[in-house]
């Protein structure tokens, strides 16, 4: 016979699990019904449903294993368990009110990114004021909704779950006995089975749509997953599987060429770059374009959204088939700024070996005598932009606070606009050396604001991605004519390109034309022409550097494109999510993490037909040495 504490408390633990398994099946229920039309059949509705419960109850029991060793400590030093009491009045209504909370949010998030809530969750909490300002100003209804209700919930759950401390904890062997007996229970729920490994979000994963694959999740599990695994995030081998480091760095070295190695080996990929002309102290102007894809860009197939750029296609180098290496800023910024390779880690702007030390093309034209700025509209703390810049080799960063005087203010800064007269000023001041200037613009940036009557919207209401575009295509604009008007295409060698493109997403395990970006180089040496070769992010410092004249020893993995045929094989690397995309010009591979690795034919760089063995050597490699280079410290300058 259990006692009456024991009694009352197991019954609130069997509460807890029951209303968790309804509350989370209830929202996937919701969520799926929503997604519906992205099922290929009603037959996925099972894999979504069943791998959710499993999901759920692993969850839910590793939250009620705590206190379930509580009561079984209790037991076994026979205590009063009145401290116990006092703890899961709380524990029970506040671990129910997150679950709730991450599946209000939900929604939202999938709007914005396509998946459940995931690490960026977490990663945004350290930039409050951005965030909370993106969330009020374009989602305010949302928000509103989602505090009202989780206030709701949280006085409802303390309602629910009293505490009657009358109740006092005394031994008793049934209660004993049946608290040991649930634990191998409960271990077998958190495993979900006797296989060899536990359950984790691949073994529920049932589509090549990685939003599909994320509905038999919970938000939190998702979040809580992504978190245990920034732990590893500096090793791809974890993720993708391993190969020996020797064949790995062999790989990539042939890559580069063997007879450009300096065979150094603290840093592998070492070697002379040679430059396509003499050395001219040009400056470098960099302008980096907040998620502005292909699809916005009608010279690339988008909408008749950027008529500027357009024109300023016909009169430039501009990249027909150049691919993002990801879908968040700092990825982009990391891959322009160091030709470094994507993972599935975080960028290195916010890892800790890549503070100081970490080769960028910044260090590299410091040590050829360049003065080097980040210019930003914003708060340049966020993505850790400031910190990895400063210990980078950039000498000056300029932000948000360094404005005496702006047109617009905005949740993500000063309008593109104001950060373009800021710029300006800058590259006109006087000075005994070239200048490395980086820009990069947040006007197209959730909640899209820009200032008014300065074009003609696109349509209505005025904060839509199009208009935000047709603003920054404006602004960027106004800057390229002020530096071809006093002269810097004669003294510079001007690129535009993209970070990302805005809101990836798609029904596939990489949707690889949301990675399609526009790009373009400008200076009066350069010949205008189309380039019609598959090119990535990485490839842009090395083709820069040899535009410059600069000839180094430098760690870069990308091609100088410059010394590259027109007729060259290329290829591009995309990182979207866990997910890695090996894109050439015949076929595409996509890295799974604890998955089967598979390869499509590439048809217009889109996923075409599934082949039946998957081509992973020269992926598996390049994400290998990503990481590798990354956790040895070998990305460097000797």
């Amino acid at each position: 016979m259990l006692n009456p504490f024991l009694m009352r408390h197991l019954k609130q633990l069997t509460l807890y699990l029951l209303l968790g398994l309804l509350l989370l099946s209830f929202s996937r229920i919701m969520l799926t019904w929503w997604q519906y039309d992205r099922l290929s059949s009603a037959s996925q509705l099972g894999p979504i449903l069943m791998g959710g419960l499993r999901i759920d109850i692993s969850l839910l029991l590793q939250l009620a294993s705590i206190p379930l060793l509580c009561l079984l400590g209790i037991q076994l030093f026979n205590t009063s368990g009145g401290f116990f009491s006092r703890f899961v009045r709380h524990y029970y209504p506040l671990t129910l009110v997150l679950l709730v909370f991450f599946e209000l949010a939900t929604p939202t998030f999938i709007m914005e990114y396509d998946t459940r809530p995931d690490r960026l969750f977490i990663e945004y909490l350290v930039s409050p004021k951005e965030v909370l300002g993106m969330l009020f100003n374009g989602y305010l209804l949302s928000t509103l909704l989602i505090l009202g209700l989780t206030g709701l919930v949280t006085w409802f759950f303390y309602h629910l779950f009293k505490t009657d401390r009358s109740l006092k904890s005394h031994i008793c062997w049934p209660g004993l006995s049946l608290l040991v007996l649930l634990i191998p229970v409960f271990a077998l729920g958190i495993r979900s089975g006797l296989q060899h490994r536990p359950i984790n979000p691949a073994m529920v994963s049932f589509s090549q749509d990685r939003m599909l694959n994320t509905l038999p999740l919970n938000s939190l599990y998702q979040v809580l997953y992504d978190v245990y695994q920034m732990r590893h995030e500096a090793s791809a081998a974890k993720i993708y599987g391993s190969m020996p480091t020797d064949d790995m760095l062999t790989i990539i070295q042939n890559q580069i060429g063997p007879d450009k190695l300096l065979n150094n080996q603290q840093i592998p990929s070492l070697h002379k770059a040679p430059a396509s002309v003499t050395k001219i102290n040009k400056n470098l102007i960099i302008v980096v374009e907040e998620s502005l894809g292909a699809q916005f860009v009608s010279a690339l197939g988008g909408r008749p959204v950027t008529r500027h750029l357009d024109q300023w296609a016909e009169k430039s180098w501009w990249f027909e088939r150049l691919y993002a290496t990801g879908t968040r800023s700092a990825r982009g910024l990391e891959a322009i700024t160091t030709g470094f390779l994507p993972t599935p880690a975080r960028a290195v702007l916010k890892l800790p070996k890549a503070q100081q030390d970490f080769f960028s093309i910044a260090e590299l034209l410091a040590d050829e005598g360049y003065e080097t700025a980040f210019i930003y509209g914003g708060e340049s703390h966020f993505d850790n932009m400031r910190g990895f810049f400063l210990g980078n080799g950039f000498q000056t960063v300029i932000d948000q606070n360094d404005y005496q005087s702006y047109e617009f203010m905005g949740n993500w800064g000063v309008s593109d606009e104001d950060l373009f007269n800021q710029a300006f000023d800058y590259l006109n001041r006087p000075s005994d050396q070239p200048k490395f200037t980086l820009i990069f613009t947040s006007s197209n940036h959730t909640p899209f604001e820009f200032p008014e009557n300065k074009i003609e919207l696109y349509e209505q209401p005025p904060q839509t991605v199009n208009n935000a575009v047709r603003y920054a295509d404006y602004a960027v604009n106004k800057f390229l004519n002020k530096l071809e008007q006093n002269g810097f295409f004669k003294t510079s060698v001007v690129m535009v390109v993209a970070d990302h493109d805005a809101r990836v997403q798609g029904a596939q395990l990489v949707p690889v034309p949301h990675f399609h970006i526009p790009g373009l180089i400008i200076s009066d040496d350069i010949k205008p022409f189309k380039d019609h070769r598959l090119v990535s992010q990485i490839d842009l410092a090395p083709t820069l550097m040899s535009l410059l004249g600069i000839e180094s020893a430098n760690p870069m993995t990308g091609y100088d494109l410059t010394q590259k045929p027109l007729t060259m094989p290329g290829r591009a690397i995309m990182q979207y999510g866990k997910n890695q995309a090996y894109m050439n010009d015949d076929v595409i591979t996509i890295l799974r993490p604890d998955a089967q690795h598979l390869s499509f034919t590439n048809i217009n760089d889109n996923l075409g037909i599934q082949l039946d063995q998957a081509d992973t050597e020269l992926p598996l490699a390049h994400a290998l040495f990503a990481s590798w280079a990354y956790d040895q410290q070998a990305y460097r300058l000797p």
